[in-house]
């Protein structure tokens, strides 16, 4: 379980040379939606309708928008949103730094706490059975909401640990001296039912078996440690069981085929820190890519806002 890297902290003049890497893939990047401080997007997510939700850590509220219309609130919390996902039904569950997991009905109305508890609360993902499912960065465990209302610990494997020495690029990651170790971020299930996470700090795509009475197998490493997977953050599956990887700070969008091997899809401007991805549910959108463009870090040199890029194979949009 031990990783292969160890390496110093280099000039920050090396690091904002990678942040600004050229592109490397062959995908065009385009941009829906551009906004100003406090409202940077963090999470993206989208309904059945089309609808898109971001949530907006530094404005401490999640906000949604229909094609071509302006940004609504959908609420407001106690602390920094950043992971949003919705159930079938339409609900929206949102991930609070500090405090836990909320619930936004889908008919309306106030958001409520259904799971409390201190954490960097961050990726969020339902299995097949309707169990909820987070990370939390700072402590590298991912925790289960099940459908009884009972949170619990579902795996804390050292694997989901973060790092505060430096990555596979041999850079400590930008968030860490604001937030310290950034291990389990982003979730998503494959259609074996095996839970991939994303590591942030060590560039790596954590694999665990869900067992058949729902426990957590034994987590092993699927893809990395990888430069090109270094900041690993927000995550999606699409049908044919390939995962994207927003790599916030390589500033790249990343796609992990089902043996783990990695393609650069598209890499540099306008990507900036991109946090998290969301496939598209509209007709015609269900191969498209809409991806948060965080642009939170003074070495992020593009403005915030949703992206969009095609991925070529329709997604798994819901949960």
């Amino acid at each position: 379980m031990s990783r292969p890297f160890r390496f110093g902290v280099v000039l920050a003049g090396v690091l904002l040379a990678i942040l600004s890497t050229t592109a490397l893939g062959t995908v065009s990047v385009t941009r829906v939606l551009t906004t100003s401080p406090p409202n940077v997007p963090e999470s993206i997510a989208t309904d059945h309708r089309g609808t898109t939700y971001l949530s907006l850590p530094f404005a401490s509220k999640v906000v949604k928008f229909a094609p071509g219309g302006a940004l609504v609130t959908v609420a407001t919390f106690p602390s920094f949103p950043l992971g949003v996902r919705l159930d079938p039904e339409g609900n929206v569950f949102v991930a609070v730094v500090g405090s836990g997991i909320w619930k936004v009905p889908a008919a309306g109305g106030p958001a409520a706490q259904v799971a409390g508890g201190p954490g960097l609360w961050n990726g969020l993902a339902f299995d097949h059975r309707g169990n909820l499912y987070v990370s939390d960065s700072g402590g590298g465990a991912i925790w289960r909401l099940d459908k009884n209302g009972d949170f619990t610990l579902w795996s804390g494997s050292p694997l989901l640990k973060g790092t505060t020495a430096a990555g596979p690029c041999g850079l400590v990651h930008p968030a860490v001296p604001s937030f310290g170790p950034l291990g389990a971020n982003g979730i998503a299930f494959n259609k074996h039912g095996d839970m991939l996470v994303a590591n942030t700090d060590f560039g790596e795509i954590i694999r665990i078996p869900t067992n058949p009475d729902g426990s957590a197998g034994t987590a092993s490493v699927f893809s990395g440690p990888a430069c090109n997977l270094w900041g690993a953050d927000g995550v999606g599956m699409d049908n044919a069981d390939n995962l994207y990887v927003a790599a916030n700070s390589k500033g790249q969008i990343d796609r992990v085929d089902p043996t783990g091997h990695v393609d650069v899809l598209a890499a540099g401007d306008p990507l900036s820190f991109p946090s998290d991805i969301a496939f598209g549910t509209g007709r015609g959108d269900r191969t498209a890519i809409f991806i948060s463009n965080f642009a939170a870090f003074p070495t992020s040199n593009g403005a915030p806002g949703v992206l969009e890029m095609d991925a070529g194979i329709p997604g798994r949009p819901i949960g």
